[in-house]
C-alpha cells in the first residue's frame, strides 16, 4: 500500500510538471514579443541636472511661465501669502512637460518636476531610473487633490 501512495505521489507530480508549460518555448516566448510596446525615450533628464535655466532653454526650446493655475506644493505657502514665484520656467519638449525651479541669483536649476499622472511612463520617457545616486525621485501630488499624482521631481544629489 506504501508503495502505491507513493508511485501516486510521484505520478501526480510528474503530471504536474508536465503541464506546466516549460516544455513549449515557443508559446512563451510569443507571450513575451507580443506585450505592449515600450515608450520611447523622450529626453535625458538626468543629463540636465546642474545645467542653468538658460542652458537649458537652448535645449528645450523657450522658457514659458508655468500657467497662472499651476500651483507646486513647495511653493503653495508663498503663493498663500501673496509673494510671487520668479524662479520657475516651464518647458514643452516632445510631449514632456517639466517645470524647472532654479536659484534666480545663479540660475542653475535646484530641480525638475516633470508633469503627468503616471510614474512609469514619465520615467521611461525621460530616462529615469529608481534608486539612482545621482538623484532623488520623489512624487508630486495635486494641492487640490491630495491622491492625484501630479507628477515627478527630480533632485539632483550631487
Amino acid at each position: 500500500m506504501q508503495r502505491r501512495a507513493l508511485w501516486l505521489m510521484w505520478a501526480g507530480c510528474a503530471g504536474l510538471a508536465a503541464c506546466s508549460g516549460a516544455h513549449e518555448p515557443a508559446r512563451a516566448a510569443a507571450a513575451v514579443t507580443a506585450g505592449p510596446a515600450r515608450p520611447a525615450a523622450v529626453l535625458d533628464v538626468p543629463a540636465l541636472l546642474g545645467l542653468s535655466v538658460d542652458a537649458l532653454g537652448q535645449r528645450l526650446g523657450p522658457l514659458r511661465p508655468p500657467p497662472a493655475d499651476f500651483i507646486d506644493p513647495v511653493n503653495a505657502p508663498l503663493l498663500l501669502r501673496g509673494e510671487a514665484i520668479d524662479s520657475t520656467a516651464l518647458f514643452r519638449y516632445r510631449g514632456l512637460v517639466l517645470v524647472a525651479a532654479y536659484n534666480p541669483g545663479s540660475r542653475r536649476v535646484r530641480d525638475l518636476l516633470l508633469l503627468g499622472p503616471d510614474e512609469d511612463l514619465l520615467m521611461q520617457r525621460a530616462l529615469l531610473v529608481a534608486g539612482n545616486r545621482r538623484y532623488l525621485l520623489l512624487p508630486v501630488f495635486e494641492q487640490r487633490r491630495p491622491t492625484a499624482l501630479l507628477g515627478l521631481r527630480v533632485v539632483p544629489t550631487e
